[in-house]
């Protein structure tokens, strides 16, 4: 059956609605009142215009808003938003399409839950990982957990970062929201329309994104395959009858695509559709506090091809991921000191491929399924008026059903015609931590044991498979045979929170022992090895005066295969950021200097679902600037330059694994980061 590629028609229906609800919001906004300058002098060094750090206010928690603009300018999905935070960093790929890594683990290590559902991406190479689809600017907030500590959102091997997007409800009839635009090098252009309206009855609101970007110039000139263009279209309807209800409906739907400087194929085509209906009753009796039901379908078709994007290719695979998820969550408060949630999960996960070479197209072929069943019990209690015990405990059950996967080439020739069968397995997880608060001083200190387990994932059971039991090479093992046994952390967290009226600070330090931690290997798709990693955070944000606050921030990580004296593979060296904010009533200006050390600890052709070592890197130091004036609280201007020495380097987490020939590219080494990077952005919100 020959398949044509959906043609977007978002651009076309975006802009009408677009500038339709933008028009209205003129009309509806209102205007600020007057205030003195000793008002205007408070809210202005007060509110922070531009992110350049981070406040950690609760032990292995940090929530951001990803509204603000921030400095050095993230890419356009979640992955680079979360690159600032220590103790992330983000395998490049080219402009989008980043896989993030917490603690040098990434991955479905690393749970993410995208509008209360944990979407997954389609790509067997992970060509669009879960944060490709996370477009920040639309969220309310984003939540990261650190560690096995949360039992909530899934089996958290590394931690869990959760994209919220909640609408604040409606006191009385009005309109209120959001538009951004941010322009910069190579032709980038980001836009957001955020707009809702309603009552205490109920809302409806719209939202729409678009991002493009050409090839951008490392600090030599060169430029790297990575330009991109996406477009997405958001729509949610709220039913609020009393202050403790909430009944939503949300539909989203978005189109893109991405060269790619790493692999052998570019994204042709990054297709989603998603819908999601959400119940919420608070109060309904002294102990349930809360109840929040969820369902979300999310659908992706991707194409990756060699021809669409780049030169003198002839080979394509559409890929598609349909998913579905079932959540219920019951808070509870048992006493004043006393509370605590439970939770159940279901979730299916088809995956299907489909030939889409350039005179070659195929039907799609169901090659995988996966269903996971879940529930969970966290309990927390007040022991004294300054300590408390957290707990959790969470169980899983994991079906995989593998097909009888059949691909062919460019030429009709069959080259993938893989062994069926299935495979079960079950994952406990759970976690104990104390806290205890000084007396005299906003010090928090605590200390946290948490145990994950950790099946393998599409990827790591696919690639597994693949290498084991393609019958075209007369391989004849069954795939639960070869699938990597599971995986399983337990890693001790200790660590302090200072959150004083001036100075805010957090060291948090780690040791994770890991048994049967699933290594990528150069041949023969994945395998159990024993592993350790272990490391710190730490962060300093102090107010030196009402003008001036200074920042600082380091992070490491280390990891070893126990089993084959070896290097971990795939963990970024040691980091280091610096930052100054100067604010004087409506002015800012920001400076961060980011210092990456070498890195000479890597295991060559060793990796993970996130990619492989290539080789060393050196050391470099990076310097970013920026200037904001908000004339009122409703309007924002933003410019800065990123990379102000127009540095050429590249991060340890990334290769090119092949060569490009028709666009003059050598495989093998690292692809170098952006050179400097001028932009300009403004925000209105009413």
């Amino acid at each position: 059956m020959t398949r044509k590629k959906n043609r977007c028609p978002l651009p076309i229906l975006g802009i009408t609605l677009g500038a339709m609800l933008s028009g209205a919001s003129v009309c509806a906004a209102e205007a600020a009142p007057a205030t003195t300058d000793d008002e205007e002098m408070q809210t202005f060094t007060l509110d922070e215009i531009v992110v350049t750090g981070y406040r950690t206010s609760a032990p292995l928690a940090l929530v951001t808003d990803p509204q603000q603009p921030r400095l050095p300018i993230p890419a356009a999905d979640g992955a680079g938003y979360l690159k600032s935070i220590p103790g992330f960093s983000v395998v490049r790929k080219g402009g989008v399409g980043g896989d993030p890594m917490m603690r040098g683990m990434g991955g479905s290590r690393l749970v993410m839950d995208v509008n209360g559902g944990g979407m997954m991406g389609g790509c067997p190479n992970r060509m669009d990982p879960t944060a490709t689809y996370a477009f920040p600017e639309t969220f309310s907030s984003i939540t990261v957990n650190k560690g096995p500590q949360s039992v909530r959102y899934g089996a958290s091997v590394a931690g869990s970062v959760i994209f919220a997007r909640d609408t604040q409800r409606f006191e009385r009839p009005e309109v209120r929201g959001t538009v951004s635009v941010l322009g910069a090098s190579n032709h980038r252009i980001d836009e957001l329309v955020d707009v809702a309206a309603g009552d205490r009855a109920g809302y409806a609101r719209f939202i729409q994104t678009r991002s493009y970007a050409r090839d951008y110039a490392d600090g030599d000139g060169r430029r790297i395959h990575s330009g991109y263009g996406r477009h997405s279209l958001s729509g949610i309807v709220g039913i609020t009858p009393d202050p403790d209800t909430l009944f939503e409906l949300s539909y989203d739907r978005s189109c893109g695509w991405a060269k790619y400087a790493h692999g052998m194929m570019d994204g042709a085509q990054f297709d989603r559709d998603s819908y999601a209906a959400k119940f919420e009753r608070a109060h309904l009796s002294p102990v349930v506090e809360k109840l929040t039901m969820q369902f979300n379908h999310d659908t992706i078709d991707h194409v990756m091809d060699n021809y669409t994007l780049r030169p003198g290719g002839m080979m394509g695979t559409d890929v598609k991921r349909v998913q579905y998820g079932v959540r219920a969550v019951t808070d509870l408060k048992f006493s004043p000191k006393d509370s605590g949630a439970v939770g159940i999960d279901l979730r299916h996960d088809a995956h299907y491929f489909a030939e889409a070479h350039k005179r070659l197209k195929g039907s799609f072929n169901n090659d995988m399924d996966i269903n996971n069943f879940g529930i969970f019990f966290e309990y927390s209690r007040d022991l004294t008026e300054r300590s408390r015990l957290l707990t959790g405990l969470r169980y899983d059950r994991m079906e995989t059903d593998y097909h009888n996967a059949r691909f062919r080439n460019g030429g009709g020739r069959l080259t993938r015609d893989l062994i069926p069968g299935s495979a079960s397995d079950h994952a406990v997880s759970g976690f104990v931590r104390w806290e205890r608060t000084a007396k005299s001083q906003p010090l928090t200190f605590y200390v946290g044991l948490g145990h994950a387990e950790r099946p393998a994932d599409y990827w790591e059971a696919y690639k597994t498979w693949e290498a084991h039991s393609n019958r075209v090479k007369h391989q004849t093992a069954a795939p639960a045979s070869t699938r990597p046994a599971k995986e399983r952390n337990t890693q001790l967290d200790v660590g302090w929170v200072y959150t004083g009226e001036k100075t805010n600070a957090n060291l948090s330090l780690y040791y994770a022992n890991i048994n049967d931690f699933i290594l990528r290997k150069p041949v023969g798709g994945y395998g159990n090895v024993d592993a350790r990693l272990y490391g710190f955070e730490a962060e300093v944000t102090r107010t030196v005066s009402p003008r001036w606050t200074l920042g600082a921030s380091l992070a490491y990580t280390r990891g070893d295969d126990r089993t084959n004296r070896a290097v971990l593979p795939q963990i970024a060296p040691l980091e280091a950021n610096l930052t100054a904010k100067y604010s004087h009533r409506k002015l800012e200006t920001n400076a961060v200097w980011r210092l990456v050390a070498h890195q000479n600890r890597y295991h060559k052709g060793y990796g993970s679902v996130t990619g492989t070592d290539y080789g060393p890197t050196g050391g470099f130091g990076l310097l970013s600037l920026s200037l904001a004036y908000r004339p009122d609280e409703n309007l924002t201007f933003s410019l800065g330059v990123d990379n102000l020495f127009n540095k050429t380097y590249a991060e340890f987490v990334n290769f090119t694994e092949v060569a490009i020939p028709g666009l003059g590219v050598a495989g093998g080494g690292h692809i170098t980061e952006p050179g400097r990077t001028l932009w300009i952005k403004s925000n209105y919100t009413f």
